[in-house]
């Protein structure tokens, strides 16, 4: 069966539900902005131990949901018009040769058939001018020279837009203890304000920044000529070899948004260490490591999981095609109307009840992240806080007794 046909007997034009959620699916930033959002700021406000705690989550979620925005629609395209440019693939940075970009990874592999992914690109993305791609190819009229640039180009763009993500994530912790601060003058973590003695213990965050400006350097060049290494060889290193038989994991989908594994990348690498680097006592330095850990665990574990359980047993019970047989995962909602011999009425059944499975999972991730995580960290908190007034209270009357013996 035609896929082409298939896609236009059904009513999936302009806006919808499916839409939307294929949208979200693919935009990652996005998607987790929503969980941002709904999960670690809106719910852990209301869960905060005080208003302090509760304006400073509020303000970071804020930043988060801005910054998620603002590097896919504002930076990365400059990145590739003109990285494209620069390196002389492209001519213009109008036109639509710069779309370029948006040839997969996989066909920039040494076994990647170059020409075949540029004419699946083009007619994927209907480009008006059917043969800008071609002219670039015969221009070269060396395909292993043109795969070289483009994954130049793709290494550049992955460096940069991991070094400047990383930055904005890093940043933000530091604006909102920085606004705390200068509201209340305490220098300590705002969830432990009412439950300790103000705590104004001068710290240097001089060597602190340092350190955060180099977690979001560093791992950024690192990582980026990792991947582009294990793309551009075949060699027998077992992550080398992982990146050249995954390359889709490194695509960037429609030129400007990052994968779950490049955004799991820079969490890991960069903005972790930066949170724990830039806390301001241990208390919140325990906090955001479970918090994180958990979050982490949750958005990708969590989501697998859910997405995964139900997405098996609505192919079960109703017949859909939601997870994907290659991959056990769930199937990429913008590519389902390519799926080939797929019946339409099947089809359009996959399509309503998978965006449902998707924001069922969505929401769930929500709720536990929003309330269940922040309930037990709370507990911790309260836990730690109580043991070190314990600990101070025994030293204190230990001294005293000690100093009226000698008397």
């Amino acid at each position: 069966m035609d896929c082409k046909k298939v896609s236009y007997t059904l009513p999936f034009k302009g806006f919808n539900i499916y839409n939307a959620t294929a949208y979200v699916q693919d935009h990652t930033l996005i998607n987790r902005g929503i969980t941002t959002l709904g999960g670690s700021t809106a719910p852990q406000c209301v869960m905060s131990n005080n208003k302090y705690e509760a304006q400073e989550r509020a303000l970071m979620g804020g930043i988060y949901f801005i910054a998620s925005y603002l590097t896919p629609i504002l930076l990365i395209p400059q990145y590739n018009k003109y990285f494209l440019k620069n390196k002389g693939i492209i001519k213009s940075l109008e036109g639509e040769a710069k779309k370029i970009i948006q040839v997969p990874k996989k066909y920039l592999t040494p076994d990647g058939d170059l020409k075949k992914g540029l004419e699946e690109t083009a007619q994927r993305l209907k480009l008006q001018d059917k043969n800008i791609f071609n002219e670039i190819y015969e221009r070269y009229n060396n395909p292993e020279k043109l795969k070289k640039d483009l994954l130049s180009v793709h290494e550049k763009i992955l460096m940069t837009d991991f070094i400047t993500t990383g930055a904005m994530w890093s940043a933000i912790p530091w604006i909102a203890t920085e606004f705390t601060e200068h509201r209340t003058k305490r220098k300590d973590f705002s969830a432990g304000f009412n439950l300790k003695k103000d705590e104004n213990k001068s710290q240097s965050k001089t060597k602190k920044m340092l350190w955060n400006i180099g977690f979001s350097i560093i791992p950024g060049i690192l990582f980026a000529k990792t991947v582009t290494k294990g793309l551009s060889i075949k060699s027998k290193n077992p992550i080398l070899k992982k990146i050249t038989k995954n390359p889709h994991n490194f695509d960037y989908a429609s030129g400007t948004n990052m994968t779950k594994t490049i955004y799991a990348s820079i969490w890991v690498l960069s903005s972790f260490p930066a949170k724990l680097i830039s806390s301001r006592d241990k208390n919140e330095r325990k906090d955001r490591a479970l918090r994180d850990i958990g979050l982490f665990t949750m958005f990708f574990g969590g989501d697998f999981a859910i997405n995964n359980i139900a997405g098996r047993i609505a192919d079960k019970i109703f017949k859909t095609k939601i997870i994907d047989p290659k991959t056990h995962n769930l199937r990429n909602f913008r590519m389902l109307d390519e799926v080939k011999d797929l019946d339409p009425a099947v089809l359009k059944k996959t399509k309503n009840i998978g965006a449902g499975i998707y924001w069922f999972s969505l929401l769930t991730n929500t709720i536990l992240i929003g309330f269940g995580l922040p309930k037990l960290l709370n507990k911790f908190l309260r836990y730690n806080i109580k043991k070190e007034n314990e600990k101070t209270q025994t030293f204190s009357n230990f001294t005293i007794s000690e100093f009226l013996k000698k008397s």
